[in-house]
């Protein structure tokens, strides 16, 4: 279970994500790091990213 103050912080990523806003390296690596734990995570990741990236992945 992620802590509140966690799952905010990833939200505030996503969210810059899904609107092309700026995220950093270390942003990219946090999210990476915790959606290989928490399929929570993954499947928010995903969703944000959006089906361009999963059938890049995919290739």
């Amino acid at each position: 279970m992620i802590s509140t103050a966690t799952r905010i912080r990833i939200k505030n990523i996503l969210n810059r994500l899904e609107t092309n806003q700026l995220v950093t390296l270390e942003e990219r690596i946090f999210l990476n790091k915790l959606s290989n734990v928490s399929p929570i995570v993954s499947t928010w990741v995903s969703s944000a990213l959006g089906s361009e990236a999963s059938s890049i992945d995919n290739e």
